[in-house]
């Protein structure tokens, strides 16, 4: 795939090693400029990781650094950017995003589309499916480089255990199950366990937008101080999924989904609540489920014993009925499919002062969210803004009390 030198994406960026396969996957068809908030303390992590990189430029994110970049952009000519934003847009946070760049976009034509890049894939709840335009931009850099030799993994853990994470408010994934967790400590037989990328302590405790519960953060832990547990900088795990013969996984997570790509009779076993029984789910024919340790037990002894039953012979054939064929050129596809390749003179001049003040009367401080949005501020700050507002108003209704 040639790399086109008039397109350039920038993504505003919340997490840590949680997108760099997504952000991969885009600079091998342009450049990239990664913006990154304040707030995120893996600013560092991502500057480290992508320092020796010539597609990829990390800058932190202000709207004055994003508007002296579109500048630079707009000078060169025949130059569109596309903004990429990496939250999903059924969340709060990529719905605001969403609302940001399009309130920029409106006084910058070489900004030609704010594109939600739907970073999960069929089956977690981040998924925008119908956004997706069928392209398994999740498998692209995947398929790019799975024959290099500097990515090459041990092929012969056939047992992988792959937890997602929940909320507070609804405890529904593997990690916040005591039992289970420590039945995966206790395993006797080769495994290796990858968390989710949010999911690794050292990297994302103090990550304002993921408030796990404590059970969660303290199984996280556990596993983390397993002799099996793969380190945070193994980002490709479709390369580990490759391999497996059974996967380990939760409900509400792409996982299950990627792995019935590989049409080599896997075995799925998918962890799901009483609570998540309930509902819909046309992948669930695939999948071995378990809510409790006796469950997972069993179908481990049936799995050793050569008795457990296939279920994922056509699974290739499900996973094209959701997305085409991964071959590597997603991104390549997606640009004609959303037109940005298109030749059309974007020259304007940019007035900075009248997007600030829009900006700011839009997101400054109107909600906590808002606030992260808006990029400006630092967690502390952000804290301190809503907490003092918070004694303010509570001061307030002290002093009329008073006066009743």
């Amino acid at each position: 795939m040639v790399m086109s030198n008039k397109l350039t994406f920038f993504v505003p960026y919340h997490t840590g090693y949680a997108h760099v396969e997504l952000i991969l996957s885009f600079a091998s068809f342009a450049d990239v400029h990664l913006f990154i908030y304040k707030w995120n303390p893996s600013q560092q992590l991502v500057r480290n990781f992508f320092s020796n990189s010539k597609q990829v430029h990390v800058h932190e994110f202000s709207i004055d650094s994003i508007l002296t970049e579109l500048i630079k952009q707009q000078q060169q000519q025949q130059c569109r950017v596309v903004i990429l934003l990496t939250a999903s847009i059924n969340y709060s946070l990529g719905q605001l995003q969403y609302r940001y760049f399009s309130s920029i976009q409106k006084y910058v034509p070489a900004i030609i589309d704010v594109y939600s890049t739907g970073h999960c894939m069929y089956g977690c709840q981040s998924c925008a499916h119908e956004n997706s335009h069928r392209l398994p931009i999740t498998f692209t850099n995947y398929m790019r480089t799975k024959h290099l030799k500097s990515i090459e993994i041990n092929k012969n853990n056939e047992i992988i255990v792959c937890p997602s994470f929940s909320s507070v408010e609804a405890p529904f994934s593997l990690l916040s199950n005591k039992e289970i967790v420590e039945q995966i400590m206790a395993f006797s037989f080769p495994h290796i366990i990858k968390l989710h990328p949010l999911m690794y302590p050292s990297t994302n405790d103090e990550n304002p937008l993921f408030p796990f519960s404590d059970q969660e953060q303290k199984h996280a832990y556990q596993l983390c101080n397993s002799k099996n547990i793969l380190p945070d900088t193994q980002t490709n795990t479709l390369k580990l999924i490759e391999h497996a013969r059974v996967l380990i996984c939760d409900s509400d997570s792409s996982i299950p989904f990627e792995a019935l790509y590989f049409n080599d009779k896997k075995h799925i076993f998918v962890y799901e609540t009483i609570e998540q029984q309930s509902k819909e789910d046309d992948r669930r024919k695939y999948f071995h489920t378990f809510y409790n340790v006796q469950q997972l037990d069993t179908l481990l002894e049936r799995y050793f014993a050569g008795e457990l039953e296939c279920k994922t012979e056509k699974s290739h054939e499900f996973f094209l009925e959701k997305y085409e064929e991964p071959d590597g050129k997603e991104i390549e596809r997606l640009a004609n499919i959303r037109q940005w390749m298109i030749n059309e003179n974007h020259h304007q001049n940019i007035d900075v002062e009248k997007i600030k003040k829009e900006l700011k009367d839009q997101f400054s401080s109107s909600t906590q969210i808002g606030a992260y949005v808006s990029g400006e501020y630092t967690t502390a700050e952000i804290q301190n803004i809503f907490y003092a507002e918070m004694y303010d108003t509570f001061g307030t209704l002290l002093d009329n009390l008073d006066e009743f």
